[in-house]
C-alpha cells in the first residue's frame, strides 16, 4: 500500500497550489486586429486595445519596397458601392487622404503607398488569419517578412484580378507564425496602377485574428489542481484514520 507523509502531501499541496496561482499567466492570448484611422481607437471598435492606429508611412514611384514606419495621418474611407468589405469585422477602409475612396475626385499619383499598425503581444507561435482587400493591390508583411505578395493587376479598371484586390477578400492563413513579446508591426504596401475619369481611387482594409497557439488552457488547469487535492486530502483522511 502506497505511504504518504504528511510533508509528501504538503508539497504537493503547494506545488498544486502554485499551479493554480500562476494559471492567469497561462491564458490564451487572443488578438484581434483590424484597420481604423488615425485618431480612432482600437477598443471603439473592438479591437485589441494594444493596436494602433494605421499609420501612413510615405510612397514611392520605383519597385516595391518597405519605407521606414512613420507617424503619418491616415483617413477613413468610403466604399460607395464599389469596393468590398470584411465580414464579420469593424475594419474601416483607411487612406492617406480624404479624397482617395470611390468618387473622391483623387488620382495619387502611380506608385506604392505604404501604411503600418503595431500592436502588443505574449509572443510565441501564434495561428488564425488575415483578411485584406486594397485598391488597386497591394502586399503585406509582418515585422518585415513577406506573408503575401502583389496580385496580379490584368485589365480590371477598378482593381487587381487576383490575389489582393477591392472587391472580394483574400484570406491568408497564418499557422504557427512567431510573434514577438511586445510589440509586432503589420506593413501594407499598396499599388496605385492606374487612373479612371472620375479619379482613381487607393486605399486599403484588413482584419485578423490570432491565438497564442501553445497556451495551456485554464480550465485544464483547474482540472488538474481539483483533482490532485482531492488524492491528497483522500490520503490525508486515510492516514488520520489508521493512526
Amino acid at each position: 500500500m502506497m505511504n504518504f507523509s504528511r510533508s509528501t502531501i504538503l508539497g504537493v499541496f503547494l506545488s498544486v497550489s502554485a499551479a493554480i496561482a500562476s494559471a492567469p499567466l497561462a491564458f490564451a492570448d487572443t488578438l484581434s486586429l483590424g484597420s481604423f484611422a488615425t485618431n480612432t481607437t482600437a477598443a471603439s471598435l473592438g479591437f485589441t486595445s494594444s493596436q494602433t492606429a494605421m499609420s501612413y508611412n510615405g510612397f514611392t514611384a520605383l519597385a516595391p519596397t518597405t519605407l521606414s514606419n512613420g507617424s503619418g495621418t491616415t483617413f477613413a474611407l468610403p466604399t460607395n458601392g464599389q469596393w468590398g468589405t470584411i465580414s464579420g469585422s469593424n475594419s474601416t477602409w483607411i487612406g492617406m487622404a480624404t479624397g482617395t475612396g470611390p468618387g473622391g475626385g483623387t488620382s495619387p499619383a502611380l506608385g506604392y503607398y505604404q501604411f503600418s499598425t503595431s500592436f502588443g503581444a505574449q509572443g510565441g507561435l501564434y495561428s488564425g488569419s488575415l483578411s485584406v482587400l486594397a485598391d488597386d493591390t497591394a502586399e503585406v508583411l509582418l515585422n518585415g517578412v513577406l506573408l503575401q505578395g502583389f496580385g496580379n493587376l490584368g485589365n480590371d479598371s477598378l482593381c487587381a484580378d487576383s490575389g489582393i484586390n477591392c472587391r472580394t477578400t483574400t484570406v491568408i492563413p497564418l499557422s504557427g507564425i512567431t510573434l514577438n513579446s511586445g510589440n509586432n508591426t503589420l506593413t501594407f504596401v499598396v499599388e496605385q496602377a492606374g487612373v479612371i475619369a472620375n479619379g482613381d481611387p487607393s486605399g486599403m482594409n484588413f482584419a485578423a485574428n490570432l491565438v497564442h497557439a501553445a497556451a495551456p488552457e485554464p480550465t485544464s488547469l483547474v482540472l488538474l489542481g481539483t483533482g490532485m487535492l482531492g488524492l491528497a486530502g483522500f490520503y490525508l483522511r486515510r492516514r488520520a484514520a489508521t493512526v
